[in-house]
């Protein structure tokens, strides 16, 4: 294994470290809070530990034709997936939405192909599939929640995100932690308005729901949706994608360290499909403009 697939892998585990927690978060959170009120919660955290550290004056030279690139990311790869993902935790519960997220390879695989032309095969489509089957089973089938509105939401998220996947990887010209840092401020500032529909951004919550939000916006948001961008960029769209494979079973050794939850002979079954199928995407794969 050469140094590039050791730090692509790197960055493959660390991010999906950081996502296992993500939709316990939200799950907390959400009700609480309220859906659109979390997106800006979260927005506005990453935005204020981002935005002083990776933009510099010399990236502001280039706002004026990074525009259109980056209110368009700011739409589909953060505020609108947020909060189709927020308000579907209303109805799902977590599991539910890591199997429907999981679809996020599937769709970046079939728009690589269509509109980039990039060198997918059937190896990797035969890897995603697997990964989405080891998703059902790691969650189990009876565990799942099925509300037709909400799944539908999921759904549109995650090809959100497969899309922006796409549109980053054709951005090469953009530096990928300036790009990262003015997605998600413009997002925070598109969503801001929209706060004023719910209860509003204050602190009575609970301790509980405080740190959620803040460990949402910090390491889920924040650190991790930096150093996904990294990756798209260095691995393509479809490698890139095999994240959100990944963040189930984090969130099953967090929660096993932590909670002592057991974990069974079914989630072992299915942590081993699902890294056989994301084994299957990133060995076989050579992606090229």
């Amino acid at each position: 294994m050469n140094r590039n697939s050791v730090i692509d892998w790197s960055l493959i585990l660390a991010i999906g470290v950081a996502w296992g927690a993500s939709f316990l978060f939200i799950k907390v959170a959400a009700p609480e809070v309220g859906p659109i009120t979390l997106v800006f919660s979260r927005l506005l955290i990453a935005s204020l530990i981002l935005t002083p550290i990776f933009v510099r004056f010399d990236n502001l030279k280039n706002l004026k034709k990074d525009f259109l690139p980056l209110i368009l990311l700011a739409c589909i790869n953060a505020s609108i997936p947020f909060y189709l993902f927020s308000q579907a935790a209303l109805n799902l519960n977590a599991g539910t939405m890591s199997v429907l997220n999981g679809t996020t390879p599937l769709f970046s695989f079939i728009i690589a192909t269509v509109w980039l032309k990039l060198n997918t095969n059937l190896v990797q489509l035969m890897g995603i599939l697997i990964g989405i089957i080891g998703l059902v089973i790691f969650v189990g089938y009876e565990s799942l929640e099925f509300s037709l509105f909400a799944l539908m939401l999921c759904l549109g998220a995650s090809f959100l995100y497969a899309f922006s996947s796409n549109f980053i990887f054709k951005t090469q010209s953009i530096d990928a932690t300036y790009l990262a840092a003015m997605t998600l401020l413009f997002a925070t500032f598109l969503v801001f308005p929209f706060t004023f529909l719910e209860t509003g951004l204050h602190l009575n919550h609970s301790n509980e729901v405080l740190l959620s939000v803040f460990l949402l916006g910090f390491a889920c948001t924040g650190l991790a949706y930096m150093g996904y961008v990294v990756l798209i960029k260095r691995a393509g769209p479809v490698r890139a994608s095999t994240v959100v494979l990944i963040v189930p079973i984090s969130g099953m050794l967090w929660a096993n360290l932590f909670l002592n939850e057991v974990i069974t002979l079914t989630m072992l079954l299915g942590c081993l499909l699902i890294i056989t199928g994301v084994g299957l995407i990133n060995f076989f794969q050579k992606e090229s403009n």
